[in-house]
């Protein structure tokens, strides 16, 4: 989804691209981090740390793979 106007879209793309690749990778570090923080604080309280993991990784993932795919990598990557 691209809910971001063309005429600004634009304008952000031009001020990116005077940033240096350092700057730009920070800031979009950041983005990230941010985002995560939002998403972990959706979660229940009480989480062990794997459960935030695991939930995580669902959230992030889990629509790009099939049922069985994805029960498969999350067996491999949180064996119980």
């Amino acid at each position: 989804m691209n809910d971001t106007h063309p005429d600004v879209e634009k304008k952000l793309h031009e001020l990116y691209s005077r940033l240096t690749p350092e700057v730009r990778f920070n800031k979009m570090l950041s983005i990230c981090q941010t985002a995560r923080e939002i998403v972990l604080s959706q979660l229940p309280k009480g989480l062990s740390d794997i459960e935030k993991k695991k939930e995580l990784f669902k959230i992030y993932y889990e629509q790009d793979f099939s049922k069985e795919q994805f029960e498969k990598i999350l067996k491999n990557l949180f064996p119980d």
